[in-house]
């Protein structure tokens, strides 16, 4: 599954950021309540350089590979909009906004 979704994140930042994203850790991890998340800090390590992380949550695998990579796409939405500077939830981090929901289409 790792490759698959690591072979999706190539798809998906050619297809709809041009290229533009720059190398991310995804994961598999516990997280019930959500299909996945962003994480905003750079938590990974790469020789000297730091990496973000999109996570995907172990628990919703079981999904149609569709759903997952339409995780993984919002995910990256997430991640386009930090490098961009463009807040795209609430200030609590909870809820996306309309700068999110623009990106998005």
């Amino acid at each position: 599954m790792q490759e698959v979704l690591e072979y999706g994140f190539e798809c998906i930042n050619e297809h709809y950021f041009g290229g533009e994203l720059p190398p991310i850790v995804i994961t598999i991890m516990s997280s019930p309540r959500s299909n996945g998340h962003f994480t905003v800090g750079k938590e990974w390590r790469l020789s000297e350089e730091r990496l973000n992380e999109i996570n995907l949550s172990a628990e919703h695998l079981d999904r149609p590979i569709e759903n997952i990579m339409a995780t993984l796409c919002h995910e990256c939405v997430h991640y386009y909009c930090q490098l961009n500077g463009i807040k795209d939830v609430s200030s609590n981090g909870r809820y996306h906004n309309s700068k999110f929901e623009k990106v998005e289409k």
